[in-house]
């Protein structure tokens, strides 16, 4: 394996920490905080410092990558750029371990947004902005990576949704980044600007309205105050948040598409349907469990459409009305965080893509049992599915909910309790984090808050976090022994 190829790729994803970095220095600067100053001083000077340096030493690669050599690239740059992300979040006092700071990174740059800060009003802005500008490079790179390496691959079944943003095609690894990156930036900021202006003129101040822009598009989930949401009162500004969460949990290779037909795409896709009926009836449950603690219908309906959304994309928001929440039934909370948003979006979870080819496997089967020499295809989205394609899906399904299954064992052995180990295993390999505090607010009882939370328990819910971001068998093929001896 050639090291050289993905230490040159790591070195530009640091630099583009660095360039990220200018914003909350920028920040600290104009209001005076002190800390996040030098904290944020030291960090960009670092991220250039090493990130130059890894540039410059590898930038005479030329030669192919390899399967393995793009696997690894994956993997080390969730760990990489979350680790060096801390550096001015502990550096600015906002936390007060490393193992704490390194969470809350990796939390944002996962887009899980599962939060340790103690007190979010009490932390500078600087640190604030960062953990949303993490949310937002952590949803680029969650597309840019699906397309220009998992779904070339065919990790999961994501070669059904190759499309125009892979660029399979080109040579080195960083020009496969660059290439997919460039097809999808301008969409992903131009919804990032545009949410900020309708958040802003809706009545949110602007700190607050940039900052949500930004964790919303990329399903994030993290908010600027202890408050959360309910700390405004602007309901046309929850709205615009519902509509910014459904086009972040839909394809960006769909947003790509539809700007050239007109919007057609969006009609054509499989995905974008089971989404909305996904919101839909998750949105009609929930609405009747929000009615029996406000008793009014407006609140309720708001409140649940609010919620089926929040969690069926990942981002995992807390709705500004939560008094009905005492009758949330963990499994179907669970259950919407686990089926995820569309493949290639921001969002977490299984993919609706592969839900719906499992349920359509199994009705073929069926058929089968009275037809058992009949030629009974699978389709979706008006492809044939073959065999091959199939197993790869039912290989990741049984491997996700095994990995789900360790992962809450091992939660109940650092002492959450079972209904706790699992909501915030779901939550966590699901890149929901916020799901867990929902649940928490209607059943206080099952177990502490993130912050409060002892660090093998933090530890846990980390790994979860690269478990859900990584696709199962790109992580499985890392280690197995076939491709380190090719």
């Amino acid at each position: 394996m050639n090291y050289s190829t993905v230490l040159h790729a790591i070195g530009w994803l640091i630099l583009m920490l660095a360039v990220a970095c200018i914003l909350p220095w920028a920040t600290a600067l104009l209001l005076g905080e002190q800390a996040s100053l030098i904290a944020f001083s030291f960090a960009l000077l670092l991220y250039a410092f090493f990130g130059g340096a890894l540039v410059m030493a590898f930038r005479d690669i030329k030669k192919r990558s390899s399967k393995l050599e793009l696997l690894v690239l994956v993997a080390s740059s969730w760990l990489s750029v979350s680790l060096l992300a801390a550096v001015p979040i502990y550096g600015a006092g906002a936390l007060g371990s490393f193992i704490d700071a390194y969470f809350e990174s990796l939390s944002g740059f996962t887009t899980t947004g599962a939060s340790v800060i103690p007190s979010l009003d009490a932390t500078e802005k600087a640190v604030l902005i960062w953990r949303a500008s993490l949310q937002w490079m952590g949803g680029l790179a969650t597309i840019v990576m699906g397309a220009a390496v998992l779904a070339p691959l065919g990790v999961g079944g994501m070669e059904l949704r190759v499309s125009p943003l892979t660029r399979a095609d080109r040579t080195r690894a960083l020009d496969r980044f660059r290439g997919t990156a460039e097809a999808i930036l301008g969409i992903y900021a131009s919804l990032t600007g545009a949410f900020f202006l309708v958040l802003l003129v809706s009545g949110l101040p602007a700190f607050d309205a940039f900052c949500l822009s930004l964790s919303t598009i990329s399903t994030g989930g993290f908010t600027t105050t202890d408050a959360g949401l309910s700390g405004y009162d602007a309901p046309f500004a929850m709205w615009v948040l519902f509509f910014a969460m459904i086009l972040g949990g839909t394809s960006f290779a769909t947003h790509r598409s539809a700007l050239r037909t007109g919007g057609a795409e969006y009609r054509d896709d499989p995905e974008v349907t089971y989404l909305l009926m996904v919101v839909l009836v998750g949105g009609l449950f929930l609405s009747i469990a929000a009615l029996q603690g406000t008793g009014s219908l407006r609140y309720a309906i708001a409140s649940g459409f609010f919620t089926a959304a929040s969690l069926a994309t990942s981002t995992g928001y807390v709705p500004p009305v939560t008094t009905g929440f005492s009758s949330l039934s963990t499994i179907f909370v669970i259950g919407l965080v686990l089926i995820g948003g569309a493949t290639l979006s921001t969002a977490g979870g299984l993919k609706l893509m592969r839900l719906a080819l499992l349920l359509k496997q199994g009705g073929r089967e069926l058929k089968r049992l009275s037809h058992p020499h009949g030629i009974i295809p699978t389709r979706f989205g008006g492809r044939s599915v073959g065999i091959q394609l199939m197993k790869s899906i039912w290989v990741f399904f049984v491997l996700f909910l095994t990995s789900y299954g360790c992962i809450t064992i091992l939660l109940t052995a650092t002492g959450l309790t079972f209904e706790g180990a699992l909501v915030a295993a779901a939550a966590s390999i699901g890149n929901a984090g916020p799901a867990y505090d929902i649940v928490r607010l209607g059943e206080p009882d099952i177990g502490s808050t993130y912050a409060d939370m002892g660090m093998m328990t933090k530890v846990v819910l980390m790994v979860a976090m690269i478990v859900g971001r990584l696709e199962l068998l790109a992580l499985l093929a890392l280690f197995g022994r076939e491709q380190w001896r090719s």
